[in-house]
C-alpha cells in the first residue's frame, strides 16, 4: 500500500465540503428536516426511517454539522478512536490493547493517531473515524446516531450494510482446529458482549468455554484439547509447545490491515457493494 492518510480524498476526485442542501437532496427530504434530525428536535415528528435516511446521507457525504467535526480539516493529523461496550470486561480490554499494539504501526506509517477511549457514553467523537470493538447492536447504533464520522464494527455482528464490519471467520477457524486436534476439542475465548457473535460461536463450536474474569481463566481445565484464538489468552496459557493447545492466529495480522483498508474506503467515501461491507478473516 502507498503511504496515504485515511482522511484524504483521492487526488483524482477532489470534493468540496457538503452542505445541508446536499444532504437534503440525497435523502429526499427538506433542508428543515435535515436540521431537525441533526438537532434532535423532539417537537417535530420525524419517522425513524426518515431519520435513518438523513443520517445515511450525512455519513455518505461526509457532512460536518457540528463544530467538532468541522474542526477536523486537512491541516490536522488524522485520528482513529477505539470505543468499547459499557459492560466490557478487563479481559476484553486486554484484548483491545493487543489489537492496538499490532494496529498502531499501520496507523503511524499512514500519519494517523490511534487512541482508546474509556468513555462509554453515546457522545460525539472528536476523531476522523471510530472503531467499535465487540459492542452490542443497540449500543453501536446509539453511538452512531450521535456521530457523523465513519464507524467500523470490529468483532461484532451489526448486519447493517451502511457500516463496515470486520469479524473472525469462525467456520474457517473450526476447520483448522478440527484438522489439528480432531473433533474433540474445547474453544476457550473471552465472553463477547455482542449477542450475535456469541450465538454464532455457540452454533459453530459444540464445546465452548467463555471466560469473563481472571478468576474464570484460572479455573479453566487445562486437560484435553483446547483451541485459542485471542492474543490475551495466548499469553495467559503460557508455553506454546503444549501439544494439546492449538493457538489459531491466522486472522490476527491480516485483520489489522483489513481494518485500516476499510477505514480508508469509509473516510474517502469510496462506493462498494453492500456485501463488501461484511469482511470475515
Amino acid at each position: 500500500m502507498n503511504k496515504q492518510s485515511v482522511s484524504n480524498e483521492t487526488a483524482q476526485s477532489p470534493r468540496k465540503r457538503a452542505t445541508n442542501r446536499d444532504v437534503a437532496k440525497l435523502a429526499g427530504v427538506s433542508v428543515a428536516t435535515v436540521s431537525y434530525v441533526i438537532n434532535n428536535r423532539t417537537d417535530q415528528h420525524i419517522s425513524e426511517s426518515t431519520q435513518k435516511k438523513v443520517r445515511q446521507a450525512i455519513n455518505f457525504l461526509n457532512y460536518s454539522p457540528n463544530p467538532y467535526a468541522v474542526g477536523l480539516n486537512s491541516s490536522q493529523r488524522n485520528s482513529i478512536v477505539i470505543r468499547s461496550s459499557e459492560k466490557i470486561s478487563l479481559l476484553a480490554e486486554t484484548e483491545i490493547l493487543h489489537f492496538m499494539r499490532g494496529f498502531n504501526p499501520i496507523c503511524e506509517r499512514n500519519d494517523c493517531q490511534l487512541a482508546y477511549s474509556t468513555d462509554k457514553r453515546a457522545t460525539q467523537i472528536v476523531a476522523t473515524a471510530c472503531i467499535c470493538y465487540d459492542m452490542p447492536n443497540e449500543e453501536f447504533h446509539t453511538l452512531c446516531d450521535e456521530n457523523y464520522i465513519p464507524v467500523l464494527a470490529l468483532d461484532c455482528h451489526i448486519n447493517d450494510p451502511i457500516f463496515y464490519q470486520v469479524c473472525v471467520d469462525y467456520q474457517k477457524m473450526y476447520a483448522a482446529a478440527a484438522e489439528r486436534l480432531g473433533d474433540n476439542f474445547r474453544y476457550v475465548c473471552v465472553t463477547p458482549q455482542n449477542e450475535e457473535v456469541r450465538r454464532h460461536i455457540t452454533e459453530i463450536f459444540p464445546n465452548v468455554q467463555f471466560v469473563t474474569t481472571y478468576a474464570d481463566l484460572r479455573n479453566v481445565d487445562r486437560n484435553g484439547n483446547i483451541l485459542l484464538s485471542q492474543s490475551s489468552l495466548f499469553e495467559a496459557f503460557g508455553n506454546p509447545s503444549n501439544a494439546n493447545i492449538f493457538r489459531y492466529d491466522a486472522h490476527i495480522a491480516p485483520r489489522m490491515q483489513k481494518v485500516f483498508d476499510c477505514l480508508q474506503k469509509a473516510v474517502n467515501r469510496i462506493t462498494v457493494k453492500n456485501e463488501d461491507h461484511f469482511v470475515s478473516i
